[in-house]
């Protein structure tokens, strides 16, 4: 994705960001069919397209209000592309943000094909700095909304989540993670990047 800003004669708080969306860096990232590619980027656009965001200001005539997360969304036809605007009302929110967040390369995670992969990896890094991540069996059954078998069973949930889960980072990312059970329960990953 590709991120820009309209040169604009007026007011420098009314910039638009304007957001590139390629079936070609897709399907780099993800290794799918150009054809599935296409597919999940249209359902990905007209889905953020049909979602909105409350707000719950302090003051104002409002208690409640919703925005629409896009101002706009276009489709290329033949160059696999599209581009979509953020609602203006919506930016001030969204700028600066990157600073609060994990952040990784999508290339990095491309290859997960599991939200719930995906998530446990987006977990890892948060304490990449560190290379050790400390968390108890109910968090990730909470964080990740594992089935009652797997929060009623900590052995059920390492053998058909955790233990998979973690197989497929250490194959398809840059993270060699492993971990270990505390005397009390608590979950101990030690993880590094395997590029050092």
């Amino acid at each position: 994705m590709q991120a820009y800003f309209n040169d604009s004669q007026e007011d420098d708080s009314d910039v638009l960001p304007l957001f590139k969306i390629s079936v070609s860096d897709y399907v780099k990232y993800f290794n799918v069919a150009t054809s599935v590619a296409s597919r999940d980027v249209k359902a990905g656009v007209n889905a953020l397209g049909e979602s909105t965001v409350t707000f719950y200001p302090k003051e104002g005539e409002f208690e409640e209000v919703k925005r629409p997360w896009l101002a706009e969304a276009g489709m290329k036809r033949g160059r696999g592309s599209w581009q979509i605007e953020f609602n203006y009302k919506v930016m001030p929110f969204l700028v600066g943000l990157t600073s609060q967040f994990t952040t990784y390369s999508l290339y990095d995670c491309g290859q997960l094909n599991s939200v719930r992969v995906i998530r446990l990896y987006e977990s890892l890094c948060q304490f990449r700095s560190t290379g050790v991540w400390i968390t108890t069996h109910d968090w990730l059954c909470e964080r990740f909304m594992l089935p009652a078998s797997q929060k009623n069973n900590i052995a059920e949930m390492k053998r058909t989540f955790l233990e998979p889960a973690l197989k497929k980072i250490n194959e398809k990312t840059p993270l060699k993670v492993t971990y270990t059970t505390e005397e009390d329960g608590r979950l101990l990953f030690n993880f590094l990047d395997k590029k050092q």
